[in-house]
């Protein structure tokens, strides 16, 4: 499944800090609260650099990204970029933390692409964004940009905001960046409309675009109802796109997965989380705080437990929904498209 040879790439979420209240963010219940299971942390600099590049002979590029937090609230993150110097970086954040000078310094090193996740123009990027500043964010990426900086716009679609599609083109062509990528959130996958409450208050409703086909709909799941009977029912053979692309996640308290969707179920989906503990059973043995990357890599857990599972009846559901070929949402990315 995998070899320190022919990884191509890991995927780290450096820290499950946040300084946003994304209203379709795991980090938080429907009511606005942080998980009580969530394990606040940074990922450990002394962990990543016992990663043992010189053996990761085909390791082009590496990601922060994150399921729960963003890359720039790790206090050693200056540090950590200075150990990749010899891979691509890309960094998704929220962009509203940091000063300007940061930005400008961060923008001549030319192994690093940033993605600037700006969901809207104005006030309308901060009803999803919650707790950033848009203006903030916008000056950010000059300085960036302005400083030989590769840039990229990535904006989430939402019923509020379908309407600023054409004109954010423009204004990421103004500004600088070399791309802009409309997306869908896949998240609506009970209702068409989410409620959005800070410390148990309602405060509105977020809402699906007008032109977006979810995953439920297109296995036509009722509404009110998860997809998940209707994919298990349609699933095909399962293919794990992550193992295919050469790709592994580290998340934030030093455990490893296969993928970052498999990472994103540690907190608040409980059924989810006791099925995966019944396939790995130790968490130990994933964790970078007990054993190496390459004893993680090289493990049973990784090389035959886990792609056993996809053969079988107990592959865990969340292998099913991303990755069986049938049903599964790589199979069906164009229901994430955005055309305009």
């Amino acid at each position: 499944m995998y070899s320190l040879d022919t990884l191509s790439e890991i995927n780290f979420e450096l820290s499950s800090h946040c300084n946003s209240k994304c209203p379709q963010c795991p980090r938080y219940d429907i009511y606005g609260h942080v998980h009580k299971d969530l394990n606040v942390t940074n990922l450990s600099l002394e962990i990543i650099k016992k990663l043992p590049l010189k053996k990761l002979k085909n390791l082009t590029g590496v990601s922060f990204v994150g399921n729960f937090g963003d890359p720039l609230m790790h206090p050693e993150l200056d540090e950590i970029i200075n150990f990749f110097k010899e891979q691509k970086i890309r960094i998704s954040t929220n962009a509203s933390l940091r000063n300007k000078s940061w930005w400008s310094d961060l923008g001549k090193n030319k192994n690093i692409k940033v993605i600037f996740c700006i969901d809207g123009i104005g006030k309308e990027h901060e009803l999803y964004r919650r707790n950033t500043s848009y203006k903030k964010i916008v000056e950010n990426a000059k300085s960036f940009i302005q400083s030989g900086g590769i840039a990229e716009w990535q904006f989430i679609v939402f019923q509020h905001n379908e309407h600023q599609l054409n004109e954010a083109k423009e204004l990421s062509t103004q500004l600088g960046f070399k791309d802009i990528k409309f997306m869908y959130s896949d998240r609506f996958d009970t209702d068409d409309t989410w409620k959005v409450y800070d410390n148990n208050k309602y405060l509105y409703d977020l809402k699906k675009p007008s032109k977006q086909i979810t995953l439920r709909k297109s296995l036509n799941t009722p509404v009110g109802e998860k997809y998940w009977n209707s994919l298990h029912r349609n699933k095909g053979e399962i293919s794990c796109f992550w193992s295919e692309s050469k790709k592994i996640y580290i998340h934030s308290d030093g455990t490893v997965y296969p993928c970052c969707m498999l990472g994103s179920i540690q907190s608040g989906k409980n059924i989810e989380k006791l099925m995966l503990k019944k396939i790995i059973k130790d968490y130990k043995e994933i964790d970078l705080h007990y054993n190496t990357f390459e004893q993680i890599i090289m493990s049973d857990i990784l090389q035959k437990t886990l792609p056993e599972t996809f053969k079988s009846s107990s592959s865990h559901p969340i292998c099913i929904e991303w990755c069986n070929k049938n049903s599964g949402k790589y199979s069906k990315k164009h229901l994430n498209t955005v055309n305009i």
